[in-house]
């Protein structure tokens, strides 16, 4: 078996110093002072993929605002949005509340109180429902992510690539399930992400200060920096987009005066891409882009078309876009709002580009709107 374990499995010593470690050193979040089954599940989608900085100031703003599994079924759209801003990955918030909605039509408004109905709950995988079970129902389900992956190995001086397969992620669940802590599963999951986060970091552990430095096979063998062998990258394809920044001094509904005009921009909920669901640029594809072309630039309703000089570099789930500004500016204040209702219709079927609820918005309320990284940047390049 390339995982050494037997140490770990069979000395208790080990897990009843990394708990007295975590009593003492663990950090300080909202979501430890006050537990609760909801508040557990909201810092834990938050918290993926997104660090701690970021999380904790958008989870007190988002449990202040929807304090309950009902207000977040109930949420609407651009409120969800509001309140993820920043967080990235927006598909998490919209599964957190077709999970919410879950338990509130399924399960009349109680959580599910095991591992398994967990996995039932939409968007819940394996690790969330282990998180949950272990610190709220006291279940022992070990949880495993990349920290407790690093400390496994680490104990175990377990430097195989195989570590990083299925089947190395079943042999650390399997460890970490025989040892975990029974009478306090929840801080024996959270003590050993912990230990990952602060002591067991990637590249500059500190050994000195680890609670379980004596059953550390690795450091005994000096192969801290091999252990684990480094996570094989998956290659970063080459994406070429186009944003549409599309604009027209059209009259506000709620002006005050009647000939107050304001540079209203086009925003829509995307619906294609590494983006959909979320509100901003219209973004077309290489496949789309002569066809967008050829729509503005013979529709009787555009001014002008041309694109910008620079472009935007962004990365995003092992992609690498490269994003042209399209600058389209529609014909004066004539125009009216049927008449633009049309020419969004037929360019959304004329260049195979889904989306929906269109907004025509000022400078002002679209910089406000714009929230992913992506829509920043190019807001950056056209303001």
């Amino acid at each position: 078996m390339f995982l050494n374990d037997t140490h770990l499995r069979t000395q208790s010593t080990w897990v009843d110093q990394l708990l007295n470690w975590y009593d003492i050193h663990k950090r300080d979040f909202p979501w430890r002072r006050d537990i609760s089954t909801y508040r557990t599940w909201i810092c834990e989608v938050m918290s993926q993929q997104t660090t701690m900085a970021v999380v904790v100031p958008r989870f007190e703003s988002f449990v202040k605002t929807l304090p309950t599994v009902k207000a977040l079924a109930e949420a609407s759209d651009d409120l969800l949005r509001e309140l993820w801003a920043g967080l990235g990955y927006y598909a998490r918030a919209r599964n957190l509340r077709a999970g919410a909605r879950y338990i509130v039509s399924e399960c009349a408004g109680q959580f599910p109180n095991s591992f398994e109905a967990w996995l039932n709950v939409p968007g819940v995988g394996p690790y969330t429902a282990s998180v949950i079970s272990s610190i709220c129902f006291n279940i022992p389900k070990g949880c495993v992510d990349g920290n407790v992956i690093r400390v496994i190995a680490r104990l175990s001086a377990c430097d195989s690539l195989e570590l990083w397969s299925d089947a190395g992620r079943k042999a650390v669940q399997e460890t970490v399930d025989a040892c975990i802590a029974q009478n306090r599963p929840g801080d024996f999951n959270q003590a050993m992400m912990e230990l990952g986060a602060t002591v067991c970091q990637k590249q500059s552990p500190d050994c000195l200060h680890c609670p379980v430095q004596r059953h550390c096979l690795a450091n005994q063998r000096a192969i801290i920096k091999g252990c684990p062998s480094n996570k094989p990258r998956k290659s970063f394809v080459d994406v070429d987009l186009t944003a549409l920044h599309i604009s027209g001094p059209f009259a506000q509904a709620n002006a005050v005066h009647s000939a107050a005009h304001v540079a209203n921009l086009l925003l829509v909920e995307r619906g294609q891409g590494f983006l959909t669901g979320t509100v901003g640029f219209l973004l077309a594809d290489s496949k789309q882009h002569i066809a967008v072309l050829g729509f503005l630039r013979d529709h009787p309703l555009v001014e002008s078309c041309s694109l910008g000089s620079d472009s935007v570099n962004h990365t995003i789930t092992h992609h690498h876009l490269d994003v042209k500004i399209l600058n389209v500016v529609l014909k004066g204040v004539s125009i009216s709002a049927s008449e633009r209702t049309l020419f969004l219709e037929n360019l959304a079927s004329s260049c195979a580009i889904p989306f929906s609820s269109p907004a025509w918005v000022s400078k002002t309320q679209a910089q406000q709107s714009v929230a992913s990284s992506l829509d920043r940047k190019i807001w950056e390049k056209i303001s």
